[in-house]
């Protein structure tokens, strides 16, 4: 994908949820998410916290902030356990992810600038070589459930995100806020299948298996 494609659907994205940044109320779920994700390589936790930390003095805003060890971008979102897919079919999540990653050897993205959807502040993960959407259309074929369908293929947008939780426009209108950020490179060489839950005001992760790339 181009970088001037890329940037047409970041900034579209933008227009369409800055606007409604706050108008969301994150809701707690008790019951296990599985995920399929790329977790931020360790390397890039300072510059990470760093931004995060930064924005966090701008406006003190309802929710949780992700610590640099729980920062990811998401390549897919099987769903709950009892919901979408049964526990025996849990093992064969886990051949069928292993499967992909077997044939994919580990790729660079690049971290681009702030963006949001109504309750989540994430970072843009531009995907030029379209190796991310490659992996997430592979997920999506081979697996038949998802939390959240309407995002999957052509409505995929790789990102990392900083906040999830009661946001507030205002917070994009304080003069140290700024949209624009360095570009940062990020080498994706591993994928991780785990699950999460948000319960008490706490995001919890396990992960379940880690699967290296070539």
């Amino acid at each position: 994908m181009k970088k001037s494609t890329i940037t047409q659907k970041f900034q579209q994205n933008w227009q369409k949820f800055a606007p409604q940044f706050g108008t969301k109320q994150w809701e707690e779920n008790p019951d296990f998410l599985y995920f399929i994700e790329a977790p931020l390589p360790k390397n890039l936790w300072p510059e990470m916290e760093q931004l995060s930390e930064n924005l966090q003095q701008i406006k003190k805003m309802s929710g949780i902030w992700f610590p640099p060890e729980n920062m990811h971008i998401t390549l897919a979102l099987p769903g709950r356990k009892g919901v979408h897919f049964q526990a025996h079919e849990v093992s064969t999540l886990k051949k069928t992810i292993e499967r992909i990653v077997r044939e994919q050897s580990s790729f660079s993205v690049t971290l681009g600038h702030l963006n949001c959807f109504a309750d989540v502040l994430f970072r843009e993960v531009w995907d030029k070589e379209e190796k991310l959407f490659s992996l997430h259309k592979k997920f999506c074929e081979e697996i038949p459930f998802a939390q959240d369908p309407e995002y999957k293929m052509k409505n995929y947008l790789p990102h990392i995100s900083l906040f999830l939780g009661k946001g507030d426009p205002a917070f994009f209108e304080h003069p140290k806020f700024s949209r624009e950020l360095p570009p940062l490179e990020m080498k994706v060489e591993k994928i991780v299948f785990g699950q999460a839950r948000d319960e008490s005001g706490k995001y919890n992760r396990k992960i379940l298996k880690e699967f290296s790339l070539t």
